[in-house]
């Protein structure tokens, strides 16, 4: 699928995650996130740390709550809460897990050249981590080295940001060397827009534009204390949220 098809879907994934925390939209949202990002993949392990992150997000979410007054209403709450950010960062990792960042740098304008290139190594930050956390655990685990709880964390950590800096730095050595910033980017085998990829992103931004009128509109039930109430329409626009799933003519 070309990356502004991709993009253009968690876009609008995004929106109506970030205006709603009504849990009968967040649900399905998730869902829909997590088949997008299981079934394009290039490589699960951003999901999955990113899913890691979502959990997280609810549990201290709620935990935050417990400091002030508690009640069943403060609660449900903080838990909305954490979910509508779970569910962000879900649309985030599948995003990151199923996009090639080189491919949305070279789409990228002359001018906005800096901005993609730093968007691009921000989204590589994530699988470039997981897969130096799950080496490190690895050569911890043959040297018979305890790699579960909390006591094993720094002794994760160091090598973890140890690599992340040598990576940056060869990074860094490997532009320089190509001469980055020095002169015009030639594009080599441009990537192709199809049918498929115009309807994903027509659709998509139509789930997208629901949710903001019926943001701007105050209907739908799109906040928690109108949790009660369900729009079908925008149960359908979460529907067309799966539209990169869809099976669509490959022309």
């Amino acid at each position: 699928m070309h990356p502004l098809a991709l993009l253009a879907w968690a876009a609008a994934a995004g929106l109506a995650a970030a205006l709603t925390a009504n849990p009968f939209y967040l649900a399905p949202l998730g869902a829909a996130a997590l088949a997008v990002g299981t079934s394009l993949a290039r490589d699960r392990r951003p999901l999955r740390a990113f899913a890691l992150a979502a959990a997280l997000a609810v549990v201290l979410r709620t935990a935050l709550a417990l400091l002030g007054p508690v009640s069943r209403g403060t609660l449900t709450a903080a838990a909305l809460e954490g979910g509508r950010l779970a569910v962000v960062l879900l649309v985030v990792g599948a995003f990151n897990a199923a996009s090639d960042p080189s491919a949305l740098l070279r789409l990228a304008p002359g001018r906005w050249h800096e901005l993609a290139l730093a968007v691009s190594l921000a989204l590589s930050i994530a699988p470039r981590t997981a897969e130096a956390g799950a080496r490190v655990r690895e050569a911890q685990r043959l040297r018979g080295l305890r790699t579960a709880g909390w006591r094993a964390l720094p002794a994760l950590a160091v090598p973890v940001l140890e690599t992340g800096m040598e990576e940056a730095v060869t990074l860094a050595e490997s532009m320089d060397a190509r001469g980055h910033g020095s002169g015009r980017r030639t594009r080599y085998r441009p990537e192709r827009w199809r049918a498929r990829d115009a309807l994903v992103a027509g659709v998509c931004a139509a789930a997208g534009a629901a949710f903001l009128a019926a943001e701007l509109l105050g209907r739908g039930g799109i906040d928690a204390a109108a949790a009660d109430r369900v729009s079908p329409a925008l149960l359908a626009a979460l529907g067309l949220l799966t539209s990169p799933l869809w099976p669509w003519p490959r022309r």
